[in-house]
């Protein structure tokens, strides 16, 4: 179960790790989990909202699974879908990659719902990952709270982070990453390290 607060700072400072580093150090993630088995290699994801959230937000629910863009020069991605694609293909391995659906064709998936009230406990989002009994995740629900309170950067970030917990991704105490504890607006991007976690259990 995982539960994210934003952080928001004025100035950014910009740290390049080598990627050999990143990819050795178990010590950088607090948890990482592989999901069960599908045979086309795809989870499916469910976005419910409620009705006072707005179809706005749900797209940019959606642009944070599949957009294309990418920051080239530290390669960032602003989508998990072509990340993930990136890093299976440089590693050869088979990370799954998420499959919007608007009815679940099957139990083993990610539902996402947006809520337009706040959490009792002051989360801006939220994950509970459920297990097989070997330990595999079989399904995720991601809830995003207040959503229609938040803005486009906040959101995306939010939603970034908590894919990040339902693919299988704990906390890492990596500085100015997506995935550290507390998101620092200015880090939202999906970055190597990220992808790379995931290519190392897969």
């Amino acid at each position: 179960m995982r539960g994210i607060l934003l952080l928001s700072i004025a100035v950014a400072t910009i740290i390049f790790v080598p990627l050999d580093v990143w990819a050795d150090d178990d010590m950088q993630w607090d948890e990482l989990r592989i999901w069960k088995e599908s045979a086309d290699n795809k989870i499916p994801v469910l976005i419910i909202r409620d009705a006072k959230v707005s179809e706005t937000q749900v797209d940019i629910v959606e642009d944070a699974i599949n957009s294309k863009e990418k920051n080239s020069g530290r390669t960032l991605f602003m989508g998990w879908n072509e990340g993930i694609k990136e890093i299976s293909n440089s590693f050869g391995v088979n990370v799954p990659t998420l499959e919007i659906q608007h009815k679940l064709d099957r139990t083993e998936a990610i539902t996402i719902f947006l809520k337009d009230k706040p959490s009792q406990n002051n989360f801006n989002g939220y994950t509970n990952l459920f297990y097989d009994k070997n330990g595999k995740i079989q399904r995720a629900l991601v809830t995003i709270y207040n959503t229609d309170e938040l803005n486009k950067t906040e959101l995306e970030s939010i939603i970034r982070h908590e894919l990040g917990h339902a693919l299988g991704l704990g906390h890492t105490n990596v500085e100015n990453d997506l995935m550290q504890p507390k998101i620092n607006m200015n880090f939202n991007a999906i970055s190597l390290l990220d992808l790379q976690a995931l290519a190392n259990i897969y």
